[in-house]
């Protein structure tokens, strides 16, 4: 493990870059703005990474439907800060409201929870909602350019759009509970920027089955109270509506109900089969909020630069590619919840916010922790376990202890500003408690001190490597799911097939586990203009007469600064105000003396999620007090020597009484120049610093009047 920088050191370092000059209080105050961390590594988060923007409400940038209270109160619940039961509940509620029944096994005629709209044909088992559910509490994702590599167009197939455009397009227009759920899981990207979206496996399946009911507004073929569904053994049954959704319950011949995983496929691929059946049929049409021309429409308005032959009209062929996209698409939603019961999270630790560092003319330790989850699910599900064993494979054991991983080289937008701390500081293989570190050490600060403060995102991938994997999936999935290429290939009926052959072995590659850790980098730009100065003057002779003689009035001041840190909703803000007194004697020639304080109350808050990855949310209320502070100079350069700086109270909402912390040390100001105000024998001095380029804001105003 490696023991990150002293919290509470770092703060200094942050706060010193606004160089708010011109009054002690943002300098002192800053120094202290935050709560200092033990010297160890924290322990994994969670909670899932989405989680603050989520907290916040944070609605992903370019989304043009709404996120409706009961979606956002569903997300909450998903990215609670431990896994219950609960949570599988709340997958399993949101997939409800879609219409999607969950069932506790193949022989099941209630589904677990009643629907909230019209049936899908897109339907789950309880294991599958489940590692559903796990994906989406721990953060585990796909890629909008990981799914378009897997689920390649075909050269030359025009009036078409890649995977994560459909699927953006979706997120963000579709009116519908699956969509506003998808919105509120998704909360915080930029669903502009379709290729580096990361999708949560439940979003998958929810975009296959509003295609396929129109959103909840119309049954799917096979579903309701009349038309009977299927199965490819032959046997079907009566799906009553939304509700009072029932099944009846689908005997298999006698030969099947000797083992589970026979009587689980044979559900599936009927399940498959009714979906993509579905998917033939459906249509734009005039209820509300046609899912076709929903998706398509914001496509070819938002991104159309990302689609192939772009045309304003839903044609055949229009929905012929986005029917066959979506065919794949559901095959592998459906290979994700059924093979893939545990998720990777990665979690930097050791900034100024966790994952967030600031960098300065030292360079900071941090470490990135990996660990394997399945929630509270104790082993592999009896499904799979029996599926092994038809397939004759044995499955890994399913604790997350002693398993070999990867590290992936480090991802950035330019020059990577962290590099490893030394090689005894990778693990490669997870502890006893289920986690393996990556050292690191941060850049020191690249730019200059009055440059613009910008941010940087390096990310750490990780892969779960388990050679008995590779064995096992292409045996394990063709015992579950069956040869997913046969499957798709009647429903493509030929207008794309030839693309999709060796789907399958691409699919394999999603089943890989997987995660991105992500630190953000803060630091400053080349030099810029330093704020215009008051050019010096003589003394006494810099505007109206100062009169000389004894004065006394006050000190008051207020601060404010935001660092913008990753993900939108996120980051570092920062606000103050104070007041104190001041004794002054201006001498014949202009110079003072004198003496000055100030009791200052700052307000700190920090929110920090990049790259989904989220850190502990912190508010803390501190009052401090700079006494015995002394005036220097003449009344045309007028400065201000700190004196000794206490803390009067402190709380803080993770430590609690943060109040025995040390204070900073003492700063001196730099002179806050003329008099901007004389008024018979009233006086004021009024400094106002802003930052070039930067969030941060300052005045200080000091006024006295003759005794």
């Amino acid at each position: 493990m490696v023991a990150p920088d002293s919290l509470s050191a770092t703060r200094i370092r942050a706060r010193r870059l606004s160089r708010a000059a011109i009054i002690v209080v943002a300098i002192t105050m800053l120094a202290t703005c935050s709560p200092g961390r033990e010297s160890s590594v924290a322990p994994l988060p969670a909670g899932s990474s989405a989680a603050p923007a989520i907290a916040s409400r944070t609605a992903p940038t370019g989304a043009t439907a709404p996120i409706d209270p009961a979606s956002w109160a569903l997300a909450d619940r998903l990215t609670s800060s431990t896994f219950t039961p609960d949570t599988t509940a709340a997958l399993i509620a949101g997939l409800a409201s879609s219409g999607i029944a969950t069932f506790s096994d193949p022989a099941s005629s209630i589904p677990e929870q009643p629907l909230g709209t019209a049936a899908s044909p897109f339907e789950m088992l309880d294991f599958q909602a489940h590692a559903l559910a796990v994906g989406a509490w721990a953060g585990s994702t796909w890629s909008g350019g990981e799914l378009d590599a897997v689920l390649p167009l075909p050269t030359g197939l025009t009036d078409a759009a890649p995977a994560s455009v459909l699927l953006a397009s979706y997120v963000a227009a579709v009116d519908s509970p699956g969509a506003a759920l998808s919105r509120a899981l998704m909360a915080g990207q930029d669903l502009a920027q379709p290729s580096t979206l990361r999708f949560p496996g439940v979003v998958l399946v929810l975009f296959v089955s509003d295609l396929a009911t129109n959103g909840g507004h119309v049954a799917a073929p096979g579903t309701g109270a009349g038309p009977a569904r299927s199965h490819e053994t032959g046997e079907s049954a009566q799906l009553a509506m939304a509700g009072g959704h029932s099944r009846a319950a689908e005997p298999m011949p006698a030969i099947e109900l000797v083992s589970i995983c026979s009587a689980t496929t044979n559900w599936l691929q009927g399940m498959i089969n009714r979906v993509f059946n579905a998917l033939k049929l459906a249509t734009p049409s005039n209820v509300f909020g046609a899912i076709f021309a929903t998706v398509w429409n914001y496509a070819v308005d938002r991104l159309q630069s990302l689609v192939q032959g772009v045309i304003t009209t839903v044609t055949d062929a229009v929905l012929g590619s986005i029917r066959s996209v979506a065919a794949a698409i559901a095959a592998a939603a459906e290979q994700v919840a059924s093979i893939l019961p545990y998720a990777v999270r990665v979690v930097a630790t050791g900034g100024t916010a966790g994952s967030a560092f600031v960098l300065d003319s030292d360079r900071h330790q941090g470490v990135f922790a990996a660990s394997v989850t399945a929630g509270d699910l104790p082993a592999w599900p009896a499904v799979l376990q029996d599926c092994a064993n038809v397939a004759g494979v044995a499955l890994p054991d399913f604790t997350s202890r002693n398993v070999p991983l990867t590290w992936g080289a480090t991802q950035a937008p330019g020059d990577p500003l962290i590099s490893p701390l030394d090689s005894a500081t990778a693990n490669g293989v997870t502890d006893g408690a289920g986690q393996a570190t990556w050292g690191f050490l941060t850049s020191v600060d690249p730019g200059s001190p009055t440059g613009q403060k910008v941010t940087q995102v390096d990310g750490k991938p990780v892969e779960i490597y388990r050679p008995e994997l590779d064995r096992l999936q292409d045996k394990l999935t063709a015992a579950l799911l069956g040869p997913i290429p046969a499957i798709l290939r009647p429903f493509l009926a030929g207008l794309i097939a030839p693309a999709f052959d060796g789907l399958q072995g691409r699919l394999n590659t999603l089943l890989d586990a997987r995660g991105m850790g992500a630190v953000a980098l803060i630091y400053h730009d080349q030099a810029s203009p330093k704020p215009s100065a008051v050019p010096p003057a003589p003394s006494g002779a810099c505007g109206p007469t100062v009169a000389a003689g004894t004065y006394g009035g006050t000190t008051s001041g207020d601060f404010n600064e935001t660092i913008n840190v990753g993900d939108p909703g996120s980051g570092i803000v920062s606000t103050g105000k104070g007041s104190g007194k001041v004794t002054m004697v201006v001498a014949t020639d202009g110079t003072v003396s004198g003496t000055w304080d100030l009791t200052w109350t700052q307000t700190f808050d920090e929110q920090i999620t990049v790259g989904g990855i989220s850190s502990k949310k912190d508010h803390r209320v501190a009052t401090y007090q700079d006494s015995d502070g002394a005036l220097t100079g003449d009344v045309c350069s007028l400065g201000l020597t700190s004196g000794s700086f206490t803390t009067l109270s402190c709380v803080d909402s993770l430590k609690g009484d943060c109040s025995s912390e040390p204070a900073p040390p003492s700063q001196n100001v730099p002179n806050l120049g003329r008099p901007t105000s004389v008024v018979g024998d009233t006086v004021t001095w009024t400094s106002v610093f802003a930052e070039d380029g930067s969030n941060a804001h300052s005045t200080f105003t000091l006024t006295v009047s003759r005794q």
